[in-house]
């Protein structure tokens, strides 16, 4: 059976008028249709109702990248180096990542989906990664092209993601906020040599996995090992529409 993913989109202020857009980038779409999902975009509401509806509708629920979480959702002040927040926006995501987790639904975070999820579940944020320590290296990539990459992460065994993944991987990586304590249900799967929290899943869950990295950038290349994250993620959440 057919799962449907539901992606969620994000505050977009562009146009002549700069009037508010619900946007996802076509290379999540495209993973997701690639793997064998079909694709469904949920617009951000502050409707509780609307949220419920969402997280029954789905088969599994895509939390992609995106702008800031704002800090006070984690009980602090927002320090100097924050960028844009969308408070309506951060919880919408939260109130939808629980409803989904209610069901027991399959959930997959990239970047900001990383960071979310973990804040959802009550984890806290490093809100510039200059905070984290003075070895941390630059995460946001200078080479050019979402599809090269940057760094090294290496991925604990005995993991989800280790399965998926195997011991290491290069990625790429566009961010300046990394979890900083991470939610209590959730297991630490890869860091980089900084110290980085790269990945994570919850180890008391059908399947949630999240990772810092952003795999949907590698979609047009035959064959790439990030394939398989959204390969396995749909595999997860057919099997949650197979028992409907």
């Amino acid at each position: 059976m057919t799962a449907i993913i539901g992606a969620t989109s994000h505050p977009d202020l562009t146009g002549k008028y700069a009037m508010m857009t619900h946007t996802v980038s076509d290379t999540y779409i495209s993973s997701v249709f690639r793997a064998g999902g079909t694709a469904v975009i949920l617009p951000f509401t502050a409707d509780e109702d609307s949220i419920r509806k969402y997280a029954e509708m789905i088969d599994g629920l895509l939390v992609p990248g995106g702008i800031d979480v704002n800090p006070l959702l984690y009980n602090e002040e927002p320090h100097p180096l924050l960028e844009t927040t969308n408070m309506t926006f951060d919880r919408f995501e939260i109130a939808l990542i629980r409803e989904v987790m209610k069901l027991k639904k399959p959930v997959f975070g990239i970047c900001r989906g990383h960071q979310i999820i973990n804040v959802a579940l009550g984890g806290t944020l490093w809100q510039d990664m200059s905070l984290q320590s003075p070895e941390t290296f630059r995460h946001r990539q200078v080479e050019m092209g979402r599809a090269a990459v940057s760094h090294k992460v290496s991925i604990w065994p005995g993991t989800l993601l280790h399965e998926i993944l195997g011991d290491e991987i290069m990625v790429n990586s566009f961010h300046h906020q990394a979890i900083k304590k991470p939610a209590d249900c959730l297991r630490i799967t890869a860091q980089a040599s900084d110290g980085t929290i790269e990945a994570a899943e919850a180890a008391d869950y059908p399947y949630l996995l999240t990772v810092q990295w952003h795999p949907e950038s590698f979609v047009d290349i035959s064959g790439h090992p990030m394939h398989r994250l959204f390969e396995r993620f749909v595999q997860e959440a057919e099997k949650y529409a197979a028992q409907k």
